[in-house]
């Protein structure tokens, strides 16, 4: 591997442990976590450390797949949803937030 892109390959691994620190701050606010928790989800998919699949882990359609996180704590624990399962998925998560409160 040559030197520049081995420093550029360096560079985004040292990007994506400083988001998996802000991830598991819970001094910083919450919104900040969930940024950093999804922008490490893609630097992840983008360095080969998750893979994509073909279709939604669902319902199998070849549609435009978007990552769902069931738990920000777990930034690359992700899931891969169609649009239509996605919202679903929101939707479950939603309800077990109200269920605890």
């Amino acid at each position: 591997m040559k030197k520049i892109r081995r420093k550029r390959q360096q560079a985004l691994f040292a990007r994506l442990g400083r988001h998996l620190e802000i991830c598991l701050d819970s001094l910083k606010p919450r919104r900040m976590r969930t940024r950093s928790a999804r922008y490490a989800a893609a630097l992840a998919e983008g360095l080969g450390l998750i893979e994509r699949p073909k279709g939604c882990s669902w319902c199998r359609r070849r549609q435009r797949l978007q990552r769902h996180h069931w738990d920000y704590e777990e930034p690359l624990n992700v899931t891969f949803l169609c649009p239509d399962c996605h919202a679903i998925a929101d939707g479950m998560v939603l309800n077990q937030h109200q269920a605890i409160a």
